[in-house]
């Protein structure tokens, strides 16, 4: 038989921490402060995501944007369907990645990736065509189709007793990432202009690609 007062004793502890845990929120401007502040940001957030689509494109693309309507000419609605293909690649290439994890193994995919990055780059840099502005975006979609399954996957196996934090850093380096890159990017084209900057990307796609075949070397990750 059940013991059904040690379940209703659990369900009370629980209800009287749970309260407890509100009061010392509620008791501590530090605690208080920072609930709103995480709710506000959640809140910004979940209200932004549904926009990026719509006005995070000129930010996202702006350089190839420009290239695509100063150097190339190509109308709007070319210019639409090139940008438009990556996510839709995307979408296509992430249920896939999954099952060239487990077969090939998740770092030596991402090692893959990487080097798509590379040839994607490449494409934006030294043909200048509306054939070579899709090919790059395709491969691109292949690229983050890639990295978005694996690779916090992979950053929570380097960090198998600290999965949040892996996953947060994983996160975090993305954000860090665009906005770094878009500072080297503005630098670039006052240096070498375009379509020449987007050598600096297949450059560090490059650095990428050592970086992951040396660990994948060295490192065993599967997806189970």
């Amino acid at each position: 038989m059940p013991d059904k007062s040690g379940s209703q004793s659990v369900t009370v502890s629980d209800r009287i921490g749970s309260q407890s845990a509100l009061r010392q929120v509620a008791a501590s401007r530090l605690f208080l402060g920072a609930t709103i502040a995480m709710f506000l940001s959640g809140l910004g957030a979940s209200a932004a995501a549904p926009q990026i689509v719509l006005f995070g494109e000129p930010v996202k693309y702006g350089f190839l944007l420009i290239y695509m309507e100063e150097h190339l000419k190509l109308s709007p609605a070319v210019r639409g369907a090139v940008i438009g293909i990556q996510p839709f690649i995307e979408l296509l290439i992430m249920p896939f990645s999954i099952e060239l994890g487990r077969k090939l193994g998740n770092v030596w995919l991402m090692c893959i990736a990487a080097a798509i990055g590379v040839f994607a780059n490449l494409c934006f840099a030294l043909w200048s065509s509306a054939a070579s502005m899709f090919a790059g975006q395709i491969l691109m979609g292949g690229v983050w189709g890639i990295f978005m399954v694996l690779g916090i996957i992979v950053a929570q196996r380097l960090l198998p007793n600290a999965v949040g934090t892996a996953s947060a850093i994983f996160m975090s380096s993305t954000a860090l990432a665009s906005a770094s890159g878009g500072i080297a990017g503005s630098f670039g084209v006052g240096f070498m202009g375009l379509p020449n900057v987007f050598v600096l990307p297949a450059l560090f796609a490059g650095m990428a690609v050592i970086g992951l075949a040396l660990l994948a070397r060295t490192e065993s990750f599967k997806v189970y």
